[in-house]
């Protein structure tokens, strides 16, 4: 019976919203194909060039075509869900296309699409060097806009309907509450992104001594991606204090980009305070701390040379979800990777760029637990309400934290099982599956141009679901996201 009133109350997504905002979408990638284009002919690279050109041209005539579409008088959570699931989707198979133009098998160009828009960084590509300008910056470029959410761009950008413009940044930004208006929200998420590239390119340029160089490094660590223009990552820079800075800035893209603005918001004298009391961070730090010394550690105890530098950069890439690394993840030892499978697994906080299941579910999930042993020693009447800080924990955002960790756990077990049916090793296969559920970047070794296609597929599947936190990717597979009754646009 609670199926039958569910499934009555339930409303499938109108086409004519879908296609509305995402034609408002389409005009944004259409902007933000233009410095990949302008890349290309610099470089005088004519066939990559006229694929940007085309690609620009086409999603800027039928973007124009969509975003004029009438607005509802609002929208529905499943085609706010279904517009941003889409739009990462849509945006790496479009991108995809120019990028295979570079000498790579479109299987591949995908995979490289796909690890961009969403910030992995996975790679099945070798000898990264020997790849065009336009490819690398491509590749960065997509990062960034990724990191950011190009959904929140659009917002912030184009979009003037508050109630759309609502559902829209709150299915990529996952905070308790959205005090301003949605655009206003996702202006300041845009000028703190950009204040915090242009900083960190201020600090990378002289240490780099290269401006592509630290350009593509910026860009990727931003948004806590971990593409780089060297075979071997951090490896390849040219000193240690340049990969020490590089994985500072990853370690900021790791931080809600809300409590930056609150921060400055607040002023010099009241922003340490409001910067050291948020839990995510203080948490974020320790988490940091604890890795990059057991990985140390453990470095320390096999030999590896500078043992705690090595460790310690590992050890946060892992954290934020970055994907740099200064050494092969597959000379590591079983234990080094289970810590950083760890790691990767709960990422950075909500509201950055970075990616996992984010720290503060776990908090979230921790408090609970606390809890439920606390309410064995009281009397069965007693009230205790969960507390995270000095917030209440409301029932509905519990579950939806508790579910979400469910459904990363499940999404790694099932994309998991055909790599061990494959004959891959099981500790190296799980390693890639988090690596790519969390959107990291790091490999055991199985990512690479010989990796059977089916197993590519699943890694992308896992990619995009860990960007759109899975819920929109299950609801675009949802058949009555698509069947049944609709609402009428007002």
């Amino acid at each position: 019976m609670t199926e039958e009133r569910t499934h009555v109350l339930a409303y499938a997504v109108r086409g004519q919203v879908v296609a509305k905002y995402g034609g408002q979408v389409a005009l944004v990638l259409a902007l933000l194909t233009l410095p990949p284009l302008g890349c290309a002919l610099l470089e005088h690279n004519w066939a990559m060039a006229w694929r940007f050109g085309l690609l620009c041209s086409g999603l800027s005539l039928a973007g124009g075509m969509l975003a004029g579409l009438p607005a509802p008088d609002r929208i529905q959570v499943n085609e706010a869900l279904t517009v941003t699931a889409l739009a990462f989707v849509g945006a790496a198979l479009l991108m995809s296309w120019p990028m295979s133009e570079a000498g790579v098998v479109f299987i591949d160009a995908l995979f490289e699409a796909v690890s961009g828009v969403t910030t992995t960084g996975l790679s099945t590509l070798g000898n990264i060097e020997a790849r065009s300008t336009t490819f690398l910056f491509t590749r960065a470029w997509m990062q960034w806009y990724g990191g950011l959410g190009f959904i929140v761009l659009s917002v912030a950008l184009l979009m003037g309907h508050q109630a759309a413009s609502r559902r829209l940044v709150g299915s990529v930004e996952s905070s308790a509450a959205i005090m301003v208006t949605a655009r206003t929200h996702a202006m300041r998420t845009l000028i703190v992104y950009t204040c915090l590239t242009a900083a960190g390119l201020a600090l990378i340029w002289p240490l780099a001594q290269d401006g592509f160089t630290a350009l593509l490094h910026v860009l990727s660590a931003v948004s806590t991606g971990g593409f780089s223009n060297h075979t071997a990552s951090l490896a390849g820079m040219s000193s240690q204090s340049t990969a020490v800075a590089v994985m500072a800035l990853s370690f900021l893209g790791a931080v809600s980009l809300h409590l930056y603005w609150r921060v400055g918001h607040a002023g010099w004298r009241h922003g340490a305070g409001t910067l050291f009391t948020d839990i995510e961070l203080r948490s974020l730090l320790l988490l940091c701390l604890i890795s990059g010394s057991v990985l140390g550690l453990l470095a320390w105890q096999n030999d590896v040379s500078a043992p705690w530098y090595q460790g310690f950069i590992i050890g946060i890439s892992a954290q934020t979800t970055t994907g740099f690394t200064t050494m092969p993840v597959s000379d590591l030892d079983p234990v080094s990777k289970l810590v950083m499978i760890l790691s990767m697994l709960v990422g950075g906080s909500v509201g950055s760029s970075a990616g996992g299941f984010k720290i503060l579910r776990l908090l979230i999930l921790v408090r609970l637990l606390q809890l439920m042993l606390r309410r064995t020693a009281m009397p069965v009447h007693a009230v205790a309400e969960p507390y995270l800080g000095d917030q209440k924990l409301e029932t509905d955002d519990a579950i939806r934290a508790l579910q979400l960790i469910l459904l990363f756990i499940i999404i790694i077990i099932v994309s998991w099982i055909p790599f061990l049916m494959l004959g891959y090793d099981p500790l190296d296969a799980l390693f890639e599956v988090v690596s790519a559920s969390g959107t990291v970047g790091l490999s055991s070794g199985i990512a690479r141009p010989e990796l059977e296609p089916v197993l590519k597929g699943i890694l992308c599947f896992d990619m995009l679901a860990g960007r759109v936190e899975i819920v929109a990717l299950l609801v675009v597979l949802y058949s009555r996201t698509w069947f049944g009754r609709r609402e009428k646009v007002a």
